[in-house]
């Protein structure tokens, strides 16, 4: 059995028409593949360039994604890795980006995407090209009498735009790559509403891919207010389990954005005790307290000298100050930050703190024990 009919398996077969690179004499002598953790580039693969082909291969993963051949000094060339016989090419190493690509079925859909996105590009071009030659005796050369010709076509080529876009996306909603084509070229454009409109079709089995709950994260975000529903965060606790704030639903909880080098949201610590002994005998309060600190240590030492312990107070961090997600999402400029979540995952309330939070949290528990 070939190793691309192996369940599971991948792999990537490139031909190169030149190795040459785009900067220099040198030749590709070696490429990647890599995907992005974190924000950072982790190889997956490696394989030598011989005869201006390469093969890379391995375990598919899980969930399809989209990962990046590198080895060139002009960029790479994208390609989702999944189950099959993935080709590339061929394709003159100067200019990665110009790859095709092909062979299994997002790769397929994804060059159908390049080939949609390039001939939009090439038609509005050639349709601003038209404009400006056709312009009537006495409005050339006057840069606002042209404007008044070439706008109208700029916003034919962006509705020209927008409608394949969404043709394509309608097309192809059951296939990974319509999320991805959403972030690309949906988001920078398109309104909120338009967005989730289309994550909404989504079909169940693709809510499980990490690029829907970015998408969806990033729509909530954009309209958080009380009651809309809140984005979904993740952290982890300080012996390294992943949680996230949607693994309550059903309870209440209270996120606390705090870090251990700041005395106000250590203010707030005999308040946050006062209504977790509160709750002692109620499981529908969760205290979710994130925090923004970069040191792991630091982190770890304030919750234990504080004593920041109890069955309903769950500890999560990123460890990424204040470039992590749960800041950004929640728009959070200041800690301490609160903000209170219902049991469907709806927002209550902002800003809550010392006095008028403990009494809000105890009528929660009140509420439940009744």
């Amino acid at each position: 059995m070939s190793v691309w009919a192996q369940e599971d398996k991948f792999v990537i077969k490139g031909e190169m028409t030149s190795t040459t690179l785009c900067y220099s004499d040198e030749t590709v002598k070696e490429v990647k593949l890599e995907q992005l953790v974190d924000g950072q580039p982790v190889v997956i693969a490696t394989a030598p360039v011989e005869d201006n082909k390469f093969i890379l291969e391995g375990t598919a993963p899980e969930s399809v994604g989209l990962y990046s051949i590198t080895g060139f000094d002009n960029g790479s060339l994208q390609i989702f890795l999944e189950e099959g016989e993935i080709k590339v090419g061929p394709f003159d190493a100067a200019y990665p980006v110009a790859a095709r690509i092909g062979g299994t079925p997002c790769n397929d859909i994804y060059q159908s995407y390049l080939d949609l996105y390039n001939n939009c590009i090439q038609e509005s071009k050639d349709r601003m090209k038209e404009t400006l030659e056709n312009l009537p005796e006495g409005v050339k050369g006057n840069p606002e009498a042209e404007s008044r010709y070439s706008s109208p076509t700029f916003y034919v080529n962006n509705m020209h735009f927008k409608v394949a876009i969404m043709d394509f996306i309608y097309q192809n909603i059951d296939s990974p790559v319509a999320l991805y084509v959403i972030k690309f070229a949906m988001v920078p454009t398109f309104t909120t509403d338009v967005i989730k409109g289309f994550l909404n079709a989504v079909p169940v089995e693709l809510r499980r891919q990490a690029m829907y709950k970015e998408l969806m994260n990033d729509v909530r975000a954009a309209n958080l207010k009380e009651g809309s529903e809140a984005p979904d965060i993740s952290g982890r606790t300080p012996d390294g389990k992943e949680v996230s704030l949607s693994d309550f639903r059903g309870k209440y909880v209270f996120i606390d954005f705090w870090a251990s080098w700041c005395a106000p949201c250590r203010r707030e610590i005999p308040f946050l005790k006062e209504a977790l002994a509160y709750s002692e005998k109620s499981d529908n309060l969760v205290v979710f307290s994130y925090s923004i600190d970069n040191n792991m240590e630091d982190w770890v030492n304030c919750i234990e000298k504080s004593q920041l312990v109890h069955k309903n107070w769950m500890h999560v961090s990123v460890l990424k100050g204040w470039n992590s997600d749960g800041i950004r999402l929640f728009g959070v400029k200041g800690v301490p930050h609160t903000v209170l979540i219902d049991p469907d995952g709806n927002v209550v309330q902002f800003g809550l703190r010392g006095e008028e939070m403990v009494k809000k949290l105890k009528g929660i528990v009140d509420g439940a024990n009744k």
